[in-house]
């Protein structure tokens, strides 16, 4: 089988998974959705789901650097496994761990093609304390979207949080923004006087 195959056959397994998972979270059958998750994982990538879901975001993508298509398998059921289990067991640190790995999953794919999951991560995301490291890939994705408020309030977190080489960050990413014209800013929610000023203040 060429490698071309071999990606066109994954996706349309995944899908086939996907679908059935979807269906049955729908239906509040929770269980068997988590079951064909854990068969995800074993009849796509060959693994126990226990053993991939040990390893944190960085440790996944080298380990599939070759394959993006893994790494998008791998979201997909991270993120489905974390929405079941808020849905049982609503607000957890598990449904919480899931979603950021999910998020940086994604972000690492580098393509639109995921646009709709990142955005939907994200929302999930706002009701849980996360890592200051997601946190920082966050507010440059906001930064991304021209939604320059919320990528602000990040940084404000992370200045607080005394995160690693903040400050020049917050620096370099007010600066860039004052490169934007005035529209763009207002339409991201941070005005130029306001950069200004916070600019001032690091």
């Amino acid at each position: 089988m060429s490698r071309k195959d071999y990606i066109v056959r994954m996706i349309e397994q995944l899908a086939a998974y996907l679908w059935s998972i979807v269906f049955h979270k729908n239906i509040g059958n929770y269980e068997y959705a988590l079951e064909e998750i854990e068969q995800a994982y074993n009849g796509l990538l060959n693994s126990n789901g226990n053993a991939i879901k040990q390893l944190d975001a960085a440790a996944i993508i080298k380990a599939n650097a070759a394959n993006s298509t893994n790494i998008t398998a791998i979201a997909s059921l991270l993120f489905e496994e974390a929405d079941i289990l808020e849905r049982v067991n609503g607000i957890n640190a598990v449904s919480a761990e899931y979603y950021q790995k999910a998020f940086l999953l994604f972000l690492a794919i580098k393509t639109e093609q995921y646009a709709d999951e990142l955005e939907e991560i994200v929302l999930k995301m706002e009701p849980y304390e996360i890592r200051d490291e997601t946190k920082r890939h966050l507010m440059n994705y906001f930064e991304e979207k021209g939604l320059y408020g919320k990528a602000e309030d990040c940084l404000f977190e992370l200045i607080q949080n005394n995160y690693s080489n903040i400050v020049n960050e917050g620096k370099a990413f007010y600066t860039r923004l004052l490169e934007k014209d005035d529209s763009a800013l207002e339409q991201g929610n941070l005005p130029r006087i306001e950069i200004v000023e916070s600019l001032s203040q690091l």
